[in-house]
């Protein structure tokens, strides 16, 4: 009886030996990347043992790696079928979905889990990632602390925690938390930005770039808080400090896509237009953009290049979006530099669409009203045409919202002038 007993024991021994030495190989060839065998010993695994549900999690783990995401639907749905309670295995399944663009069902998923489970921490993070991206903090921030009470010196956690505040309006909130991120990690520049953010945000500027310098000093080579700093110095309509930070951002990064317009942008405003013109043309090479036309447009407006000046100011209308008073703005310049190159027929062809567009606010009416008097001037002094250019006055409208009369009263008084010329003329 003994000798039986003493068999079986070894029999199970050498079966749990076996057993856990195919677990030990079919890790390594998940770690390996060996998905293709691991695959094949899942199989083998299966004829073996059928009703196990971690080899079907395996399997569907090994599926998801190889982008058989379909397939690894099939086998994480017969785990979970095996065993219901596991709760790994339910979030498996939610991260699968995602992977097949689901997050609906994702979502779904993460919530049955954290109901079971409030510290999942794979799923408590995904799911207050999706509740953010909705605009629901306080939801998210719900789920985060509870991963917190049982992760205190979690710093990605903590500045999860500060985002939400700061969705919710939060800032006391927001800076509490994200100073905390940065107390578990001083290294963490997401936290410095993000408290950056808050403290412009509350116009706090001198504070927003103290902490934007420590952010600095751990990470000199991250181009990004060059600009952010510069982006606050325009803002504060400070451009020779931004000038010096975008500066710093294009010796990092020379082939940066926003940098050089930033920073030829800067240097117009600070009327420093040939600086201004190079790095606007560098940014003209790099990337298609709507301030850099219109600037370089300016510019050579200034440098009396109407060719140069129109060339660019159309490149701005071929890629404005929909808004007539843009339109109406460059439909305007580019007449003036046609105007310059003496070509009145062209001026007064852009006078008349800019007058035909709709245009929205306060500011529309007496923009109106000084195109039609330069219209009307055109008519007069370069077509002879005084008719006409009596008719366009006549446009000119007196508004009594408006504080300020002078369009209809210089009308008036053009209008009295050219009929006077026309009389003496005889017509």
């Amino acid at each position: 009886m003994r000798k039986v007993i003493v068999i079986l024991l070894l029999f199970f021994i050498c079966l749990n030996s076996k057993s856990q030495h195919n677990y030990d190989e079919l890790k390594y060839l998940i770690l390996s990347s060996k998905y293709a065998e691991a695959l094949d010993l899942c199989n083998k695994l299966l004829i073996e043992d059928s009703e196990n549900s971690d080899i079907y999690y395996h399997q569907a783990l090994i599926n998801k790696l190889s982008f058989r995401y379909t397939n690894a639907t099939q086998s994480i749905k017969m785990a979970i079928e095996l065993d219901p309670l596991n709760v790994d295995y339910l979030a498996e399944y939610g991260f699968i979905l995602l992977k097949l663009d689901n997050d609906k069902g994702a979502q779904f998923v993460f919530e049955e889990v954290i109901e079971k489970n409030p510290y999942h921490l794979n799923c408590g993070i995904s799911l207050s990632n999706m509740y953010l991206k909705q605009k629901k903090p306080e939801l998210a921030e719900t789920i985060l602390l509870d991963l917190y009470s049982q992760d205190t010196i979690n710093g990605f956690i903590a500045r999860n925690i500060g985002l939400c505040g700061y969705k919710q309006g939060d800032s006391r909130k927001a800076i509490k938390w994200f100073f905390r991120a940065i107390e578990l990690d001083s290294t963490d520049i997401k936290a410095y930005r993000f408290l950056f953010t808050v403290y412009a945000a509350k116009e706090k500027f001198d504070l927003a770039i103290e902490i934007m310098d420590k952010a600095i000093k751990i990470d000199p080579q991250n181009i990004e808080l060059y600009i952010s700093v510069g982006d606050l110095h325009v803002i504060r309509n400070h451009h020779f400090k931004a000038v010096d930070a975008y500066l710093k951002a294009f010796e990092i990064d020379k082939t940066n896509d926003v940098v050089p317009g930033k920073l030829g942008l800067s240097y117009y405003k600070i009327k420093k237009y040939e600086e201004a013109k190079y790095y606007l043309l560098i940014a003209d090479e790099i990337s298609m953009d709507l301030n850099v036309y219109k600037y370089l447009g300016y510019i050579y407006k200034k440098f009396s290049k109407p060719d140069s000046s129109i060339m660019f100011f159309n490149k701005a209308l071929d890629i404005l979006r929909p808004d007539n008073n843009s339109i109406f703005i460059i439909y305007v310049d580019i007449a003036e530099n046609y105007y310059a190159l003496n070509n009145y027929n062209h001026t007064i062809g852009l006078y008349k669409r800019a007058l035909g567009l709709e245009l929205q606010g306060t500011w529309s009416l007496n923009s109106k009203n000084q195109v039609l008097i330069d219209l009307a001037s055109v008519y007069a002094d370069k077509k002879n045409d005084k008719k006409n250019a009596i008719q366009y006055l006549k446009e000119v409208t007196k508004d009594i919202y408006l504080n300020d009369d002078q369009y209809y009263e210089y009308a008036q008084l053009q209008i009295t002038k050219l009929n006077e010329e026309l009389f003496m003329e005889g017509n």
